[in-house]
């Protein structure tokens, strides 16, 4: 019989890369499932560190629909100007590197794109890299969480340490039942969403979690008259606007053209394709807008 000892000494090299293979496999399973530590390049150096540690400015501040809906949103670039423009506040910074970062930015707010690894990005913002990004099938909402007075930092990491953004959760299943198990942060039975008094630490069954779910708004389409088309009949469709309330519109734009005769060199798809209620919204010498600042309030 052939001793265990004797079969370790002769294969030794064997045994040993097998079991490094085995707790490379393990460690590689475990990770293989999620962007831990992902933290891609930005065209701006835009440092948190500096913004949310150093100054202290609220979260809430740049991205300001965490606390009333789904995403918290990428800040549109009115945010940046408040502060970087000129006729905002003209700060620069006293970092090394942060005057260049701001020229930058204002080169790209005045001539409405710039060169990103060969491809032109339009809009006169700032298309920047996405970190956090959880599957289609998973409902979060920023909202809840915040409400709850969930910090941040708990699903986001330090966030006021860090210099580049990164990943610092799995956000996995695994991690947000964890949280909810030690935190118990549910509503309870009878919260209802808009009132904080109905919020109790409890269990939560699924009839009350369908119950609180917030849909999105519905879509109301209005009819307008189209040259060449049959005209609706009264009965077929309730149109919500009429087509002189329609025709208003185009009168109010004119109207806010004229009152801003800087608008004139600008590309007229970022005034005229906007209903009246976002025109008014994003008056000022300074209008910004891009397809990308529309899920800001739109989630």
């Amino acid at each position: 019989m052939i001793h265990p000892l004797y079969l370790l000494k002769r294969f030794w090299l064997i045994v040993a890369l097998l079991i490094g293979a085995v707790a490379y496999g393990g460690y590689w399973f475990k990770n293989a499932f999620h962007d831990r530590g992902y933290a891609p390049p930005q065209p701006i150096a835009f440092s948190h560190k500096t913004h949310a540690g150093d100054l202290k400015m609220d979260c809430n501040y740049c991205h300001f629909n965490a606390a009333r809906g789904k995403h918290a949103g990428v800040p549109p670039m009115s945010v940046c100007l408040g502060c970087h423009s000129p006729q905002g506040g003209g700060i620069v910074g006293s970092k090394p590197g942060a005057k260049e970062q701001i020229d930058k930015l204002l080169a790209i707010a005045e001539k409405g794109s710039y060169e990103e690894n060969g491809v032109t990005k339009d809009g006169g913002i700032v298309h920047w890299n996405r970190v956090h990004r959880l599957p289609d099938h998973v409902y979060f909402s920023h909202e809840w969480h915040v409400k709850a007075g969930v910090a941040c930092q708990t699903c986001h990491g330090p966030v006021q340490d860090m210099t580049v953004v990164r990943q610092d959760a799995t956000l996995t299943m695994a991690s947000c039942l964890e949280c909810h198990r030690n935190s118990n942060y549910v509503g309870g039975r009878e919260f209802k969403h808009g009132d904080d008094a109905t919020f109790t630490v409890g269990s939560l069954n699924n009839e009350g979690t369908v119950a609180s779910l917030k849909p999105d708004p519905v879509v109301v389409w209005a009819q307008r008259s189209v040259k060449g088309a049959e005209a609706a009949k009264p009965e077929s469709h309730s149109a919500p606007t009429t087509v002189a309330e329609i025709e208003t519109d185009a009168a109010k734009l004119e109207k806010l053209q004229q009152s801003n005769p800087s608008w004139k060199d600008l590309p007229r798809w970022r005034i005229a394709d906007l209903p009246a209620s976002h025109r008014a919204a994003y008056g000022g010498e300074r209008f910004q807008n891009a397809p990308t600042q529309c899920s800001t309030c739109h989630q």
